[in-house]
């Protein structure tokens, strides 16, 4: 009998070791693809963006850093590309030569160079504006990492990041902003309610847009003034700028109209409006099951308390 104990009880314990070193050895795991995960990240570039104003005929630098966070000496390449919007929810994409291009004034340096673990370098693109150059061009700094053993002028470059530059030249300006949508789910049981706001740009300049949207209710009181956050348009593109009244119970029609404003040039003011309806159909529909089902057995739950209290 003493016998039979001990085996169970080493058993269990032995049980208990195998669990522990799978649980160990799993943590190991996650810790290592953790490390794998950070570690291929490898560069931090700051600013992420930035805007400068120039005069045509005139020169401008343009500064960026970037930083080695892994835990290697890296060999870094730079150049310089023009970029352009894509799509409507503020994404860009890297092109060789876009309508509103300024790789062809822009001289880098360093273009390549290495950077031990933690370090960082600042890069410099001096930019000279033609006398007749005028309205916005977009270029960006893009950092990339040369694979060790890599050879030849053209290496190929992996784990590439972007620092974008927005540069405004002063002279004959367009901008023109308009804003071609005001949107919000016609229907909602509950809030928080998103509200889009769509602008299209058709200027020569990028913009930025800001402003509120005012809520009321049906009676025409204010429930909210939600606050729109300064957001560059890009000429030639739309933009989905996105807000949102932050209340959960909401019941009946409301009105939302926004005003918004934009320009360096001439302060204007655009606005526009939806509506939309809130009602919490599924709580009132069990409010309302649940006072039948009380209703109906009313007589019985009056006899119950009447029993109880004698």
């Amino acid at each position: 009998m003493k016998h039979e104990t001990n085996n169970k009880l080493k058993k269990i314990i032995t049980s208990l070791l195998l669990l522990i070193l799978f649980f160990v050895s799993l943590l190991y795991v996650f810790k290592t693809l953790a490390q794998n995960i950070f570690s291929s990240q490898t560069l931090e570039v700051s600013p992420p963006s930035q805007e400068l104003s120039i005069d045509p005929g005139k020169t401008i630098v343009a500064k960026a850093k970037v930083r080695n966070r892994s835990r290697e000496t890296v060999s870094i390449k730079v150049r310089i590309e023009d970029f352009t919007a894509s799509g409507e929810e503020g994404q860009i994409a890297l092109v060789d030569a876009g309508t509103y291009s300024l790789t062809k004034w822009a001289k880098l340096s360093p273009e390549q160079f290495n950077l031990k673990p933690g370090e960082q370098q600042e890069v410099e693109a001096t930019v000279s504006v033609p006398p007749t150059g005028a309205g916005g061009r977009y270029g960006s700094f893009v950092f990339g990492v040369v694979p060790p053993g890599a050879k030849g002028g053209e290496a190929t470059v992996s784990q590439e990041i972007a620092s974008l530059f927005l540069l405004r030249i002063s002279g004959p300006v367009t901008e023109n902003l308009s804003l071609t949508q005001v949107k919000a789910p016609r229907f909602s049981e509950f809030g928080p309610v998103p509200i889009d706001l769509k602008f299209y740009n058709s200027g020569n300049v990028h913009v930025k847009t800001f402003g509120l949207v005012n809520v009321s209710d049906m009676f025409g009181k204010k429930v909210a003034d939600v606050v729109v956050t300064g957001t560059n348009v890009f000429p030639g593109a739309s933009r989905i700028v996105r807000s949102t009244l932050d209340k959960k119970l909401l019941v009946g029609n409301f009105n939302a109209t926004a005003i918004m404003y934009y320009g360096t040039v001439k302060n204007q003011t655009l606005t526009g409006s939806t509506s939309f309806f809130v009602f919490p159909v599924r709580l009132v529909a069990a409010i309302i099951i649940v006072l039948l089902i009380l209703y109906s057995v009313r007589k019985r739950l009056k006899k119950a308390l009447k029993d109880l209290l004698g």
